[in-house]
């Protein structure tokens, strides 16, 4: 590809064997392809371009540019000469804004690469004869520092002060308020001459202890022996606060499988969850499950929420079809208050599921406090402003007095507690999943499975630093 120009009398022999025959022409080592032959960009240099379906005679196989095509330069076409316009156009892309030359590339940017490089040494020799501390500029070079006197005996007067600080720091012991030396000065001048990084003007250097000579005493022995006690007492310290957290955890631990052993007989405790049409805040209830510390079933039903499920539908499997005939919940709320009347009602995750019983109950003692305000501004002869508010506050309160008779208690904080699994994400130990089957009855039993995982004997073992047993894992 060196030749530009199409050369009369060029052997048309190839001077190698061809690799392979792709589509039958021959594929060409570099140098090996039959000498007359030309590539389109060759054709182009000698103002020739390719006749219409001229076909490629051989291909060459080169490392940077792949496969190329030859082209037979006899059957090319000659290129119309370029206009004067053209020419301008051409020529002013090629030439350097700077020293107006016109340079055989195209010159990008402010300046061709002639102008370029003599920039870059002007640049050079400028910094060379800039003081790097005080930015003063003379006629010659400054030496290798590349600073004038004055900055350079300031920066030589600061090395001193760093190097004088760091061997009153290398020789001097550690403990507070104390000067008595444990080193000789000229050992420590000889241990830094060894690390020249240290010594360098140009390192911002800080004395540190951490940096002392290898094998050097720290302390004086009066502050060595201050020192160990000092350590000894806390570490004391530190073991007796091991052993305070570990019988507070142990205390925790009791209490919660007391709480959860006393919860399993006790009379008195009954396990509440129910299934609603989602999470949000307008959520009804489709399904709801009362059952007793022994496993009894005293309430299990589901609910017509008068709305559609929805996408909850995937999570607990109830659909419309299964609640078209189901209760309301004002028809089972008799009963549920009978279920739940003095009784300690446990609920995994209470916050959630009194959530859903505040805004049904909301719900039923809206219509009874419509009337009633209904009635009373009929009496009066006038409708007062705020009738909707007066009625919705008024069954709010009448929820709130229905969910204060009863004492909920949550599971799943205890439960969790009791797991141990911290989280450094939420800082406490982590919410763990209720192993149900997402319906109200087997959530209850799931429930009842945590009490009994917590209500287990406690393995007792010997308090030491360590921490101690929690227990068997359910």
């Amino acid at each position: 590809m060196a030749s530009t120009a199409v050369e009369p009398g060029l052997s048309h022999e190839a001077r190698g064997k061809p690799l392979e025959y792709v589509d039958g022409v021959p594929v060409y080592r570099w140098g090996q392809a039959p000498p007359h032959l030309r590539t389109q960009t060759q054709l182009g240099r000698s103002r020739l371009k390719l006749s219409l379906d001229q076909p490629v005679l051989a291909i060459i196989r080169t490392r940077e540019f792949g496969d190329v095509g030859l082209y037979d330069p006899g059957a090319a076409r000659r290129m119309a000469p370029l206009g004067s316009a053209t020419k301008a156009k051409m020529a002013a892309r090629r030439t350097c804004p700077s020293c107006l030359t016109v340079c055989p590339e195209i010159v990008r940017g402010p300046r061709c690469p002639t102008c370029s490089e003599k920039t870059a040494r002007e640049d050079a020799r400028l910094r060379a004869r800039t003081c790097r501390g005080c930015r003063s500029v003379r006629d010659r070079a400054y030496p290798a520092h590349g600073l004038c006197q004055g900055c350079r005996r300031e920066q030589l007067a600061k090395k001193r002060q760093r190097v004088a600080a760091w061997l009153v720091e290398a020789t001097t012991c550690v403990g507070d308020g104390c000067a008595v030396k444990v080193g000789a000065q000229t050992k420590a001048r000889a241990w830094l001459a060894e690390r020249p990084w240290l010594l360098r003007p140009e390192v911002t250097y800080t004395p540190d202890v951490s940096s002392r000579p290898g094998g050097w005493p720290w302390r004086c022995p009066a502050c060595a022996a201050a020192e160990e006690q000092r350590q000894a007492e806390q570490q004391a310290l530190y073991e007796q606060q091991q052993r305070e957290r570990a019988l507070a955890a142990q205390r925790e631990a009791e209490e919660l499988r007391a709480w959860a052993a006393a919860a399993l007989v006790a009379r008195d405790v009954v396990v509440l969850d129910t299934e609603t049409t989602g999470l949000h805040s307008e959520a009804r209830i489709v399904e709801i499950a009362v059952l007793g510390s022994d496993g009894e079933v005293l309430l299990d039903t589901l609910l017509n929420p008068g709305e559609p499920i929805g996408e909850a539908s995937e999570i607990h499997g109830i659909t419309d079809v299964d609640v078209v005939s189901a209760p309301v919940f004002s028809a089972v709320l008799d009963r549920l208050s009978a279920v739940l009347d003095g009784k300690r009602c446990l609920i995994y995750n209470d916050v959630y599921d009194v959530g859903r019983l505040r805004h049904e109950l909301t719900l039923h003692f809206l219509d009874p406090a419509a009337r009633e305000t209904a009635a009373m501004s009929a009496a009066e002869g006038e409708v007062p402003d705020g009738l909707l508010e007066r009625a919705l506050y008024q069954a709010r309160e009448r929820a709130e007095q229905w969910l204060a008779s009863v004492r909920f208690e949550d599971v799943m904080g205890p439960y969790s507690d009791w797991v141990g699994e911290w989280s450094e994400y939420h800082g406490g130990n982590r919410w763990q999943p209720l192993q149900g089957g997402h319906r109200a009855a087997e959530d209850c039993r799931a429930v009842l499975e945590c009490l009994r995982a917590m209500g287990r004997p406690i393995r007792q073992e010997p308090l030491t630093g360590a921490g101690w047993s929690t227990g068997e894992a359910s």
